[in-house]
């Protein structure tokens, strides 16, 4: 387990009771578990820091989804002739998709108050990215290239008309 600096003890309880509270993670008892620590935002000593999980070891051992991205220079070309443009970004994104009940022990991190495993999927999973974007497209695969683009967890929205 990374040492948690004595400053970052309170917001990593913070980190723990919100996803708690939102169903986002549980206690774990897994048999496994990656490193967790903080990372303070720069320049901010206000906000929460980011929290990191050292999942190195899973990824290495998990099959690469290659769902690819799109072109960010084919969706600006696109976007850029249209006459309306908006733009939603889904800063939980991730947190909207749960991890398969078979794979939720894999998960599991290291805190000082305890081990704790994600009942929603959580960044720093090599297939994370490529997972969403493959749920984006799915969810959006009528309206893609004619009046939206997905961009991970960025959905740009243009039109013509109002």
């Amino acid at each position: 387990m990374f040492a948690l600096p004595e400053r970052y003890m309170n917001w990593m309880i913070e980190f723990l009771e919100h996803h708690l509270l939102a169903g986002h993670i549980r206690p774990s008892k897994s048999s496994i578990s990656a490193g967790t620590w903080m990372i303070p935002k720069k320049g901010r000593t206000d906000v929460m820091p980011c929290v990191v999980h050292d999942y190195r070891a899973l990824n290495e051992n998990t099959v690469k989804d290659h769902t690819p991205l799109p072109r960010q220079d084919q969706i600006l070309h696109r976007i850029a002739k249209a006459r309306f443009r908006g733009y939603i970004d889904l800063p939980d994104a991730y947190y909207q998709m749960h991890v398969h009940p078979d794979d939720i022990w894999k998960t599991a991190f290291k805190t000082p108050f305890g081990m704790y495993e994600w009942l929603v999927m959580p960044q720093g999973l090599c297939n994370a990215p490529a997972t969403w974007q493959r749920y984006m497209n799915w969810i959006l695969r009528d309206y893609i290239g004619r009046i939206c683009y997905v961009y991970v967890d960025d959905i740009v929205i243009f039109s013509d008309t109002l």
